[in-house]
């Protein structure tokens, strides 16, 4: 029998991309009750998730990047409908004032304001039960090119200067893809699936470490024989673009089976690769802070809906709690990510490995030996490489040598490779300053150090296992997370002491204030495998295909879930409507 019960939402809420609907009902709805966004025609666009229950109130929590396959929540009106598909049913109302609704909407820029992705929230003015609706539009906005006011004739000349204004570099641009994709297609048309193996990179024209480290196994197990492997390395987004490599690209990308990337593709943002390729993302930070993709939607330089990261077959982590955090990044199932681990941990866990760099490092560098040796790592600060800087006027390097003085301590500076020139030390503070900017390999770094000054960088990921405390100085926290943004809480989730200030920092070093009883808390969050074996699962259950069945099965469940859910109509909405 059908039953209809009374509910509304009473407040909505948001963290990122995530809206949460709290839901009351006059009673309390059994717990098979699914929830589920219903579109034109009374279909299935997306399913919320339960995220909590109380009585008569549910917590129904939706990712508006996200519908389940992958996309955004497409353009359109949408109702909230409960129901057990048998015999409760009911479409959520709203009981407070039409000021309350306008609060509680979000909109998202992206492509530097070249489009705004709304969620807003409204009255259906035609119905007497005071129906919630959803709106969700996305908005591309396109140059308008100047409108002469009434009465005043353009002549030819400037007819022809405002057509060449109008299109600019975005008709250029849009040309040139449409003849990328055009060569792309003919190519595919012609390929014959095989064992062409390409690692691409657009940030850098050499192999990051997690390539390094899964090509050199590969090698040792012979692997490598079984591909025809090809790179495409450039630093495109510093001005390393040129029509040679850009060629090169495009062929690789076009014949290419299997793709490993570590970074952001912009290629992969306007071009939709053949489904048969298969794309790994091997990410290049362990496990930081900053907002990436959609974890900072809104924010400058974020994705627009459709984007390289929706192309991913597989991403990679360190453990399953951390997982859901690059499957929100990237706009993808959390059973798309899949934690093996981080290939380059393989050889900095190598005891052996460890012996031998350790008795390089107390070689090449005797200012270490016998001192406490602390290694101050930010991350880059500015929007991208080419921008990219550190404000060292934080740093009072007066104070901290007096401090290295009294704790006979010395200082490694590791500046992110993205900010330009060398660290200012000053001649009578080189006995204790050390810049390590042209060494290779920070981690190997993490051998020597005692203690390690850090803020918003995944160094404090590799870093962790070494059991050895920590700091993190970041005197643009608040800044940092308006701007940037973060994709979870920051000060619960350091395993050390968080200093806002240098004084702060000072006094922790001085105190031996680390807060070091965070860490194994850390540890066992973020790492599933502390072994030596990360690039073995890379290469056997993503780039063999060899993925342990319970992961192939949760991934192929969850995409039949949401294909099922799309497919969904509600016939007695329609009858309800007619009556």
């Amino acid at each position: 029998m059908m039953k209809k019960i009374d509910s509304y939402v009473e407040r909505v809420s948001w963290e990122r991309i995530h809206m949460t609907l709290t839901l009351v009902t006059a009673e309390a709805v059994p717990e098979n009750t699914a929830f589920y966004l219903i579109g034109d025609g009374n279909n299935a666009e997306a399913a919320f998730q339960v995220a909590g229950r109380d009585g008569c109130r549910v917590e129904l929590k939706l990712n508006v990047t996200n519908s389940g396959i992958n996309r955004c929540v497409k353009n359109g009106t949408y109702k909230l409908l409960l129901t057990d598909e048998e015999s409760v049913y009911s479409v959520a109302g709203y009981r407070g004032t039409a000021a309350g609704l306008e609060g509680w909407g979000r909109s998202f820029r992206y492509l530097g304001n070249k489009g705004v992705y709304t969620i807003a929230f409204m009255l259906d003015e035609y119905s007497e039960e005071t129906e919630l609706q959803l709106l969700f539009y996305n908005a591309v906005m396109r140059n308008i090119g100047h409108m002469p006011p009434n009465g005043e004739k353009e002549s030819f000349g400037q007819r022809v200067r405002k057509k060449c204004r109008a299109k600019g570099k975005d008709w250029m641009r849009r040309t040139l893809h449409r003849w990328k994709e055009r060569v792309y297609r003919i190519i595919r048309r012609h390929h014959k699936p095989g064992n062409y193996l390409l690692f691409m990179s657009e940030q850098d024209d050499k192999l990051a470490l997690n390539m390094q480290a899964i090509l050199k196994r590969m090698a040792q197990r012979g692997v490598d024989k079984q591909f025809d492997i090809h790179y495409s390395l450039r630093r495109a987004t510093s001005g390393g673009r040129t029509v040679k490599n850009s060629i090169h690209q495009l062929l690789c990308v076009a014949r290419a089976d299997i793709i490993v990337v570590d970074d952001h593709i912009p290629l992969f943002d306007w071009m939709e690769l053949d489904k048969a390729t298969r794309v790994i993302q091997i990410w290049h930070a362990g496990a930081g802070f900053k907002g990436v993709g959609y974890s900072r939607w809104g924010h400058h330089g974020c994705p627009g809906p459709f984007s390289c990261h929706r192309q991913y077959t597989y991403s990679i982590s360190g453990s399953t709690p951390i997982s859901h955090f690059f499957s929100e990044q990237f706009g993808i199932l959390d059973e798309q990510v899949i934690p093996t681990g981080m290939p380059r941990m393989d050889e900095y866990l190598d005891e052996k490995n460890r012996a031998e760099v350790t008795g390089r490092l107390r070689r090449d560098y005797p200012a270490i030996n016998g001192r406490r040796v602390i290694l101050f790592a930010p991350t880059y600060r500015g929007r991208n490489r080419m921008n990219a800087y550190y404000p060292y006027e934080l740093i009072d390097f007066e104070r901290l040598y007096q401090l290295c003085c009294q704790k006979d301590a010395v200082v490694l500076f590791k500046m992110h490779p993205w900010v330009p020139g060398e660290v200012p030390i000053r001649p009578e503070h080189a006995d204790r300053f050390i810049s390590m900017n042209s060494y290779p390999n920070i981690n190997e770094l993490f051998y020597v150090t005692d203690l390690l000054i850090t803020d918003y960088s995944s160094s404090m990921y590799e870093y962790s296992l070494m059991r050895k405390p920590m700091l993190a100085f970041v005197y643009d926290k608040v800044q940092y997370a308006a701007s940037r943004g973060f994709h979870r809480d920051y000060d619960s989730n350091v395993p050390g002491r968080v200093c806002t200030t240098f004084d702060e920092l000072l006094d922790a070093i001085a105190n031996e204030d680390f807060q070091s009883e965070k860490l194994e808390a850390y540890i066992q969050h973020h790492f599933d495998h502390t072994d030596t074996h990360n690039c073995d699962r890379v290469i056997d259950w993503l780039i063999l295909d060899e993925l342990p069945q319970s992961y192939r099965a949760a991934l192929e469940q969850k995409r039949a879930e949401a294909m099922a859910i799309r497919h969904k109509h509600f016939a007695f909405l329609d009858e309800a409507e007619a009556n």
